[in-house]
């Protein structure tokens, strides 16, 4: 962070030396308390006079007053600022009735941290069409979305701090927004639910689905060969489902795994048929991940699943797509050599003590 800053800095140079010092000072007080609540933050910065929080509120209240009808997108990422002191919630659930994509991401406080902030936003932007970053989403949260949200196409879903411990939503909760069948893509980052067991129990849902609706369909009187000559049967509507079932609906997906449940090769075969219109699959993980879930794991095997997973994906992807659109590294995405996270380390320093 330290050092995007000072190139920015010499980027700028006619941001008075007062600001830039004012900042500097502001992130190594970050640094010094920034485990510390809401009310003791508030009293260091204003005991210290630290007005950029100030500064940021009045001039995100003005943009979004003058735009508030026109306004239809709001991005904030990689902001240095302890967001939670600002008016940033006030301002989108005061002027922002007319977006319809919320992107915030890579912030310092790495999302909307409780359901309440989150469920006020649903409440006051009832447009919303992409709802992307690390956010307090519940089963209950996610219940409201799908209410409120009635356009929602794209959406992060990921584990939350909450008061006592870390929550996320459940495999319910995920079922329950692949029944919607809108959303087309979706972030999944480090849940529990995504695993080999439950994407099974998923998969084998769709199938009693798709079984029931043909049945459905063969027992209805326009599966007879003459019933188009009857009026009667002419006026029956179909018994084919008005939506996708559960899955059907994703075009983009992206997962990763950290310290959650790891997936394998039977995990990936049922992600593939679970989600049958896949056009781009991304996995993020590290050997770390498999490591910590299997004991004695040893790199040569870790790497023979790898070329398992690779190898299958590969095949149905150009079996749906074609090699040539498969082949180009826009259907299938895999990085199993990713950055340990400071989890990770959290986890490992835990089980050494």
């Amino acid at each position: 962070m330290a050092s995007s800053l000072y190139q920015c800095r010499s980027s700028l140079p006619d941001v008075p030396e007062n600001i830039w010092l004012e900042i500097f000072s502001y992130l190594s007080l970050q640094e010094k308390f920034k485990a510390a609540g809401l009310p003791r933050r508030r009293e260091e910065y204003q005991k210290l006079g630290f007005t950029l929080h100030e500064g940021f509120s009045r001039a995100l209240q003005t943009l979004m007053d003058h735009s508030q009808e026109t306004m239809h997108s709001l991005d904030i990422f990689d902001n240095f600022l302890d967001l939670e002191m600002t008016e940033l919630i006030f301002c989108i659930v005061r002027y922002g009735r007319q977006l319809e994509h919320l992107y915030y991401d890579r912030n310092r406080d790495g999302g909307f941290i409780s359901p309440e902030v989150v469920s006020a936003v649903t409440a006051a932007c009832p447009n919303i069409k992409t709802f992307r970053g690390q956010h307090a989403i519940s089963d209950t949260v996610l219940r409201r979305i799908m209410t409120g949200w009635e356009d929602l196409r794209s959406v992060t879903l990921a584990p939350y701090q909450a008061p006592v411990g870390t929550k996320e939503i459940s495999m319910e909760g995920l079922w329950s927004l692949l029944e919607c069948g809108k959303v087309e893509s979706l972030e999944l980052l480090d849940l529990d639910c995504i695993s080999n067991d439950n994407l099974r129990a998923m998969m084998e849902r769709v199938k009693q689905l798709r079984a029931t609706s043909f049945e459905r369909t063969a027992s209805s009187p326009l599966s007879h060969p003459f019933a188009h000559h009857h009026s009667y049967f002419a006026s029956l509507a179909s018994s084919t489902p008005s939506r996708p079932l559960p899955g059907e609906s994703v075009r983009q997906l992206t997962i990763t795994k950290f310290t959650s449940s790891p997936l394998t090769l039977p995990g990936f075969d049922a992600l593939l048929t679970l989600f049958p219109n896949l056009e781009s699959l991304s996995f993020t993980t590290n050997f770390f991940t498999y490591d910590y879930q299997f004991q004695g794991l040893t790199r040569d095997v870790f790497d023979k699943e790898i070329g398992l997973v690779q190898n299958m994906i590969q095949k149905v992807m150009t079996e749906r797509w074609g090699s040539s659109r498969a082949g180009c590294g826009s259907c299938w995405q895999g990085d199993w050599d990713a950055q340990v996270t400071e989890e990770q380390r959290l986890r490992a320093s835990i089980l050494l003590h």
